[in-house]
């Protein structure tokens, strides 16, 4: 596959704020590809060409960061931020989390929560971003 259009290339970006404006939703290859009118073998090797991750990859990663500051900024159960960031079961988003951020769902709220400083919050946050 050679140089992208640029007409496919706003079509994966626009793709893209999809999945994180729908990261909390059921979301498939097929759905995906039907928001940029490709089919999904093309999506997914396009998404992967444009962003660097695969599909399933940004949307978990997309998922981690809205967690992240729900975490940070709310005092919601991390049980009911696990269902209602998109995560089908506790332990499968705390093994994930504590993957992508070194430590867990809970240790990552206490550390946000008792003060943080805004650098060491971003840092977190580009961690979650690049992992999963």
């Amino acid at each position: 596959m050679g140089k992208i259009r640029a007409n496919d290339r706003r079509r994966i970006v626009a793709a893209a704020h999809w999945i994180e404006e729908h990261a909390q939703e059921e979301i498939d290859l097929a759905a995906a590809g039907r928001e940029t009118g490709l089919s999904a073998f093309h999506f997914l090797r396009l998404f992967a060409k444009v962003v660097g991750v695969t599909p399933h990859q940004y949307l978990i990663r997309a998922r981690l960061r809205q967690a992240a500051r729900l975490l940070a900024d709310d005092d919601q159960p991390i049980t009911e931020i696990a269902f209602e960031i998109g995560f089908g079961d506790l332990s499968n988003f705390v093994r994930t989390f504590h993957r992508a951020a070194g430590m867990s769902p809970r240790a990552f709220r206490r550390l946000a929560q008792s003060g943080m400083r805004p650098q060491e919050r971003k840092i977190l946050q580009e961690r979650l971003a690049r992992a999963a």
